[in-house]
This record gives C-alpha cells, structure tokens and sequence, in this order.
C-alpha cells in the first residue's frame, strides 16, 4: 500500500506537480518536439538573463532620447535577478522532469527568474511607454507560461515569480523611473 502526501505542504507539491506536467507539450507522436516548440523556445530564452529586457530598455531608450531611463530599468532588472537567484538557494527546489526540449536549465526552480524579471520588464515599459502597457503585460504572462509549457518550472514556480516580480515591479522598479 503506497501512502499519498501527508502534509498540507506535499499534497500542494504532488498537485503542483501534476498540473505542471498536464501543461508541459508533448513530443509528437514520433518522440520529436513539435515544430511550434522550437519558437516556443526562442521566445522563452529571450527572457535569460533579462537580456530581452536589457536590449528593449537600450532600444527605447535611445528612441525615446531616455537612455538613462533604459539604465536604470537595466540595472533593475539585474537586481531582480540577483534577489531571486538568492530566493532560489533558499527554496532549493529541482527542476521538473517532464519537459518539452532537451535543455535542462542548472539552476533550482522556485522562483521563475524569467518570469520575476517579465513582470518588472512590463512595469517599467509600461511607465517608459505607457501607450502599449497592454502589450508589455502580455509579454509577460506569456514567458512565464513559456517556462511552464517548455517544463523549465512547475506552475508554482511561475506564480511566485509572477508576485515577486509584480510587488518590485510595481512597488519599486516603476516608482522609480516614473521619477527619472
């Protein structure tokens, strides 16, 4: 007889876990990656390291004649990653195993980083241009689903990072440049 979890904290992890992998793509029937994934993929990595972010805030930036305003979101979101890679060695939680590519990130999981710098990525061009706030926000949901789709993180990795992101994003990163 095989016991199930017995804390609230473990039968959180094992559903967790279950919708995680319900949502990761599935290989084709073959066992090859579905040709939608490679994009799927290339979208995701734009968010590594927020160089996405990094590069968008030095475009704008320069369009905008704000290219301090585009420094100090750089830097921001580099803060953000440093804040969450040490929330990571804190939580110390593995990667999931179920995944849609063959890469395999060498970091712990909890939080999304990717998704912790998307939400303060949109906060901040949502200030810088503030027209297309819309946009920023969708680009955000969307690479943090990405993480999850790909089985880089469970969905409550994504969520925390969503509320992280979020709380610097709009308590701190936005603040911030508004007053620049």
């Amino acid at each position: 007889m095989t016991l199930g979890p017995t804390t609230l904290l473990q039968r959180l992890d094992a559903l967790d876990r279950q919708a995680s992998a319900a949502i990761v793509v599935k290989p084709r029937a073959d066992g090859r990656p579905r040709h939608w994934v490679r994009v799927l993929r290339r979208f995701s990595e734009a968010g590594s390291y927020g160089v996405g972010w990094i590069v968008l805030f030095g475009v704008v930036g320069i369009a905008n004649d704000g290219l301090v305003r585009g420094i100090v979101a750089a830097t921001l979101i580099v803060a953000t990653l440093v804040l969450n890679t040490g929330i990571k060695n804190v939580f110390k939680r593995p990667r999931p195993s179920a995944r849609a590519i063959d890469h395999a990130p060498s970091s712990y999981s909890m939080p999304s980083a990717h998704t912790s710098m998307a939400m303060v990525g949109a906060a901040t061009m949502g200030v810088i241009v503030p027209g297309q706030w819309a946009l920023w926000w969708a680009v955000a949901v969307a690479l943090g689903l990405s993480r999850v789709m790909l089985g880089m993180h469970y969905l409550a990795d994504v969520l925390l990072g969503a509320a992280l992101g979020l709380v610097l994003g709009l308590l701190v990163a936005a603040p911030i440049i508004q007053s620049i």
